[in-house]
């Protein structure tokens, strides 16, 4: 549509400098404990299952490895977030260079410290869903898939019969879901009030229709049949903030009104969620951008009726 939307109008002094913070985001969503009904263990990521050590029959016990994922969309995942990692370090062994030199600031530093900790993270948690996990302990009912078979995200591979004992079933939706690993801790809040349970991913179930990834975790404590809320936090990692208000939706694409040397021009920004009064920019702006708060959608569309010519 536009790549850039220039004003020849005098823009209002309402406009703010994009920053950045640390914010460690939470997934939460509608989950319930259930009986001690079939669990079906599922990979996370897309892969090739390299191995399988489980046989019908066999018992296996919570978090127990019971095969690999490999081949070469592990392989180049894994080499990704590997680079990824590796320049994170690099970028942070700098700052810390450059502010033992004065050349930098503390807040530089902690930024390259929290970009560093979010690609080890994403590294950690790419080699963890690798492996994949029983979430209970149980007895293998069946498998539905073999060594050598090519696996999706959420597609199933076997099905244990828990022993004993009750499991959270839980439902996440977004990117961030399907980059979770097994062994990372979570909160079952019930929705009666009473007190929330520490719970661990231990695997994941399937994926819904709607998008929804089907997780199983583990716990002490839970009640069968009761019904709540899963909640997860995920390492901290710089995002960038602006004002919800800067945000202008035309024609189902996001801009906002940028003020720079160039004057003020629109720009297409990708939003995450919204979280009270500020929206993170996932991609679209840099730190330092300044933006137009103060009437942004009137700027924006008075921008656009500038590049029609009224009918003869």
């Amino acid at each position: 549509m536009l790549a850039a939307l220039v004003l020849t109008a005098q823009a209002p002094s309402g406009w703010v400098t994009v920053r950045t913070t640390q914010q460690a985001p939470i997934l939460s969503g509608f989950a319930a404990v259930q009986p001690g009904t079939p669990v079906t263990i599922a990979a996370l990521q897309p892969g090739v299952l390299t191995s399988l050590s489980i046989t019908p029959g066999e018992t296996v016990q919570p978090g127990q490895t019971i095969g690999l994922l490999g081949g070469p969309q592990i392989a180049a995942a894994l080499a990704t977030a590997q680079g990824a990692s590796n320049a994170a370090n690099t970028n942070l062994a700098a700052e810390r260079g450059k502010f033992a030199d004065h050349l930098s600031t503390k807040a530089a530093v902690a930024q390259a410290e929290a970009a560093a900790k979010a690609a080890r993270a994403d590294l950690s948690a790419l080699r963890a869903a690798s492996s994949l996990q029983s979430p209970v302990a149980g007895q293998v009912q069946s498998l539905t898939a073999g060594p050598g078979a090519s696996l999706q995200p959420g597609q199933a591979i076997a099905v244990v019969q828990p022993a004993a004992g009750a499991w959270v079933k839980a439902v996440l939706f977004g990117s961030q879901a399907a980059r979770l690993s097994p062994g990372m801790a979570a909160r079952f809040i019930p929705a009666d009030g009473a007190p929330a349970v520490s719970v661990t991913l231990r695997g994941v179930q399937g994926t819904q229709p709607d998008g929804g990834l089907v997780l199983a975790f583990s716990g002490t404590g839970l009640q069968p049949g009761e019904a709540g809320t899963l909640s997860l936090s995920l390492s901290p990692r710089p995002v960038l903030l602006v004002p919800s208000e800067a945000l202008v939706l035309d024609d189902g694409r996001w801009w906002v009104m940028l003020h720079d040397a160039k004057g003020d021009h629109a720009v297409q920004v990708v939003p995450g969620e919204a979280e009270g009064a500020q929206t993170p920019i996932l991609s679209g702006l840099a730190a330092g951008d300044q933006v137009i708060v103060q009437d942004a959608a009137l700027l924006y569309h008075r921008g656009i009726a500038a590049q029609y010519q009224p009918p003869d």
